[in-house]
């Protein structure tokens, strides 16, 4: 149990500066560029912490072998990420969308990738024959477009939030390069202590993924969400969130279909619910955001 706490607090400490890294260098990386701080939080930034999310999916098909904690992870990582860290950086920054930008129509497109991800989920969970290997070529084609379509608007609009470089490209990567791994390793010690002490209450495997490895593999977005907030950077933290969901959504979904499709659940109620309750807090954020 000791041990299990030192590996919290250290993971907590390790979060903490590695967030800081990340949004000094996103910063300086969106100056350098002259791209808006959400651009790169979409991009870069929300690549980097989607790692744990990856990692904690593969090593739930490969060691663990649980389906169940693979797809809960991303479907409660993503509702965390809307409600728990978007709701803390609300509180401690507003959160302001470029209309220039069309960033605000961007999270339209966020909730569209969303409900035909859940559709694809049913269609291979429900529907006998179906080939799991096209969807998941579709969810990256998907995938590809998107960010795509996000760097056309960033070509398409001058940047009116850049200032001067603080630091050179090398080091602003290199910041950035460190911080993640702070991001990383901090999270997974969270989530092997968090999983060992459900594993021992005997919780179901479906409800510690949709909980406790959600939330430990959400902790690098909300470390970098925080700390962008307190720095008055929420355009970084909105970006790596979205961001954060796409790579879930789409791409880890698409590596499970990949990897394992024979392993998907057939009729899952407590995924599908989730599911579900995951497309209504996207839902739910986009209204809020266009008409809120």
């Amino acid at each position: 149990m000791y041990i299990i706490l030192l590996s919290i607090i250290g993971g907590i400490i390790a979060l903490g500066f590695g967030a800081e890294m990340i949004v000094r260098s996103s910063v300086n990386l969106a100056n350098i560029y002259k791209v808006s701080g959400y651009f790169i939080g979409f991009t870069v930034v929300a690549l980097g912490t989607s790692l744990p999310e990856l990692a904690a999916t593969i090593q739930a098909l490969s060691v663990v072998n649980s389906m169940e904690i693979a797809l809960g992870n991303i479907i409660g990582s993503n509702v965390a990420n809307i409600l728990l860290i978007l709701g803390v950086v609300s509180i401690l920054q507003p959160i302001i969308f470029s209309e220039k930008k069309g960033q605000k129509n961007q999270t339209i497109m966020v909730l569209l990738i969303t409900i035909i991800a859940v559709v694809i989920f049913y269609i291979v969970t429900n529907i006998p024959n179906s080939n799991p290997f096209i969807f998941g070529i579709i969810l990256i084609a998907i995938f590809i477009f998107f960010l795509f379509f996000q760097y056309k608007m960033e070509l398409d609009y001058k940047n009116e939030e850049t200032f001067s470089a603080k630091y050179s490209q090398i080091f602003s990567y290199i910041l950035l390069l460190i911080g993640l791994i702070f991001l990383y390793y901090g999270s997974k010690y969270f989530i092997l202590g968090s999983n060992e002490l459900a594993l021992y209450f005997q919780v179901p495997e479906s409800i510690i993924g949709l909980t406790l490895v959600a939330f430990g593999t959400s902790l690098p977005e909300l470390a970098t969400g925080v700390v962008a907030a307190l720095r008055r950077q929420s355009n970084i933290a909105v970006g790596t969130i979205l961001g954060s969901n796409i790579y879930n959504i789409v791409g880890i979904f698409a590596l499970i279909l990949f990897l394992k499709p024979e392993g998907l659940p057939a009729n899952s109620s407590i995924l599908f619910t989730n599911i579900i309750l995951m497309t209504l807090v996207t839902l739910l954020f986009v209204y809020k955001v266009r008409f809120g």
